[in-house]
């Protein structure tokens, strides 16, 4: 047996020699399309023994065997131009007709070969080549590497939101206890945690060939970024699907008047992208009352279209859907009146971390029938545990609890039941508290502490490690004023007179306000145009970064790149944030009110390297600040511990409960 993990090492290795391939995001990509093609060449030599009749729908000339499986065989420019010049454009024409076909120009239409040398890329089509994916016990090995390459996009940048941890997928499934004839749909997929856990579930259940073939017809998703939908359907023809049902395609562009009951299905399961503003204007294929322009509240009225009559659903929503007037409450009454919704799972806000540190909650419903009560459990950390990490994250065995108390239920001290009464008085309001929760004022024991910050070690060790790999040296750049590529213009909302609305609200505050109404839509740098201290004394305590639409206060400015395939804004920031005393302070005038102008912010020169450079660089930024993130919650760990030593000296006299 080849050894799985350290081929998946070697390759990573032999990418960050590439100078094409820029932060674990790229890689992944390339990784991807390349790990697609090879398992797609060995299920066709797997289909072809079965079938003589079967003809693969890529070209002899394309398939892995005839030009990436000879380890002596194409390499140097030769190989690159042969994949950037024949191969990407060849898979990108194949016919729509053949859903085989189909699938794998959908899969190249969206990626892209990253590789700058053909020499690497030879490298690494060779340790591929050592794997063998028609061995079940090759494939099965795999599949738990693959599901660790997919974990780390978790810290790949915004890669992260399309990565649920695998024990909800889990703990959700089981839940939902898909049956074999029922269909199932996640209408936000990404690398398809939840269907391989349906497909995993449904395989439990089969007795023959024919019951295990036929789970295929049953399992849909729909995904419409261009490296989860290859994940996803990767992920699944490892999971023996041969033709994966997996639609590219934004499911909320479509009217929800279009679905019809063909369209429904039995079972959904999913982790709907939450966050984020919808794009394309999309909330108008809603009807007017429903229109808002939260991702998850959307998806939550799609999802509720899409269920057949005593169809059932369980799904991750965050905290913020579940309350809010206007919009928000109308659709949560919607949900209350078509479905029941009898459970509501309530989560620690690190069971996403990195990507997200917002709190989440696991809801249940059945579509038929008016919600009468819900019942909500809180799960807790277990002892020992202050908070879920990347190499620390929540286990499928922690949620026992939860299913020992499913079918058995009753009130304590992390579960307690709501009447609709009550929720119709909150105003629709799901946002309730565990009203049994007992008070917890004494300071944990000093073991406790020392272990987290054992555990923060492990993690400040891997971390500073992940950075020392991706130091660099740029000698190749460009010195330019910004006003040259970058278009700078002030706030125009007076943060008095704001109406609070659904776009964010930069100010000089660290945290955002809300406005009804944005001046912005795109990626920019937010400076403040006056002193943080004032009292004639420049300083600067921070630079902003802010994606999307957004209104920005009357004493900033925004800083826009012209251009973003030459300046990334996510870049300047980091460029700008951190040399913010030698390049912005020093240019406040003033006595008393010391402040900026815009034209002096034009006159800011700046060092821009080639835009592959910028990406790494700024992969290498994001590394180092999960380094500071950890290292900041390991000072405040031993504060703690501190607090907790003197008590424990006291003989448990505490000292300060």
């Amino acid at each position: 047996m080849s050894n799985l993990s350290g081929i998946i090492k070697s390759i990573r290795n032999d990418m960050r020699e590439d100078r094409g391939v820029s932060g674990d995001g790229q890689r992944i990509e390339q990784l991807g399309w390349m790990l697609f093609l090879k398992i797609f060449d060995d299920k066709d030599k797997e289909l072809e023994l079965l079938d003589d009749n079967y003809k693969s729908p890529i070209p002899e000339k394309f398939k892995w065997r005839n030009w990436a499986a000879n380890d002596e065989g194409m390499t140097g420019d030769e190989l690159l131009n042969f994949v950037d010049q024949q191969l990407y454009p060849t898979l990108k024409e194949l016919s729509a007709l053949d859903p085989r076909a189909f699938m794998v120009r959908e899969v190249f239409e969206g990626n892209n070969n990253y590789m700058k040398s053909g020499i690497n890329i030879r490298k690494v089509l060779n340790r591929l080549n050592q794997i063998d994916f028609n061995k079940a016990s090759e494939r099965h090995l795999f599949g738990e590497i693959y599901e660790t390459i997919l974990q780390e996009l978790q810290s790949a940048g915004d890669y992260g939101e399309f990565y649920t941890p695998r024990a909800v997928t889990q703990f959700i499934t089981n839940i939902i206890n898909p049956k074999l004839d029922e269909r199932i749909l996640d209408p936000a997929c990404g690398t398809g945690g939840f269907l391989t856990s349906a497909i995993d579930h449904l395989k439990k259940q089969t007795k023959n060939i024919e019951q295990r073939k036929a789970i295929q017809k049953n399992i849909q998703g729909w995904e419409w970024k261009p490296l989860p939908y290859v994940l996803a359907t990767t992920n699944l023809i490892l999971h023996d699907i041969e033709l994966p049902d997996i639609t590219y395609r934004d499911a909320l562009d479509k009217q929800l008047s279009e679905y019809k009951e063909k369209d429904r299905v039995n079972v959904i399961i999913a982790n709907p992208p939450f966050g984020g503003t919808v794009a394309n204007n999309n909330e108008n294929n809603f009807p007017a009352n429903y229109r808002v322009k939260e991702s998850a509240d959307l998806f939550l009225i799609l999802m509720i279209h899409l269920l057949k009559q005593g169809g059932r659903a369980g799904i991750v929503l965050p905290d913020g859907s579940l309350s809010g007037d206007g919009v928000k409450q109308r659709i949560r009454q919607k949900l209350l009146e078509d479905c029941n919704l009898h459970t509501i799972i309530r989560l620690p806000n690190s069971v996403f971390k990195p990507y997200a540190t917002v709190a989440t909650n696991l809801l249940f419903f059945e579509k038929g029938k008016s919600t009468k009560e819900i019942w909500y459990y809180q799960h807790k950390y277990q002892n020992g545990v202050k908070s879920y990490s990347k190499t620390n994250p929540l286990k499928l065995e922690e949620l026992d609890p939860i299913k020992t108390w499913w079918n058995n239920r009753a009130e304590s001290e992390v579960s307690w039941k709501v009447s609709i009464d009550t929720i119709i008085e909150r105003g629709y309001d799901l946002d309730i508290k565990n009203p049994n929760a007992k008070s917890d004022n004494n300071l944990k024991s000093t073991q406790y502490f020392v272990e987290e910050l054992q555990n923060d070690l492990a993690s400040v060790s891997s971390q500073i490690e992940n950075v020392l790999q991706n130091l660099m040296t740029i000698s190749e750049f460009e010195v330019k004023p910004l006003g040259e590529v970058c278009t700078v213009a002030k706030g125009n909302t007076g943060i008095k007179k704001s109406i609070t609305g659904e776009y964010p609200l930069v100010t000089t505050s660290e945290e955002r306000g809300s406005n009804n109404s944005f001046q912005f839509d795109c990626d920019a740098v937010c400076i403040p145009l006056v002193s943080s201290s004032g009292h004639g004394h420049a300083s600067l305590k921070r630079v902003h970064f802010q994606s999307g639409k957004f209104a920005l206060g009357t004493i900033l400015a925004a800083v826009v790149p012209k251009n973003k395939n030459l300046l990334s804004a996510k870049y300047l920031y980091y460029y700008l944030n951190n040399f913010k005393e030698e390049l912005i302070v020093s240019l406040m005038r003033g006595m008393a009110n010391v402040s900026l102008s815009v034209t002096k912010i034009e006159t800011i020169e700046i060092i821009i390297p080639p835009m592959v450079k910028q990406l790494e660089l700024i992969s290498l930024m994001e590394k180092c600040e999960d380094l500071r993130s950890t290292l900041l919650k390991s000072a405040d760990d031993a504060d703690e511990m501190i607090k907790s030593a003197l008590n424990e000296a006291f003989k448990n006299e505490t000292v300060i409960s």
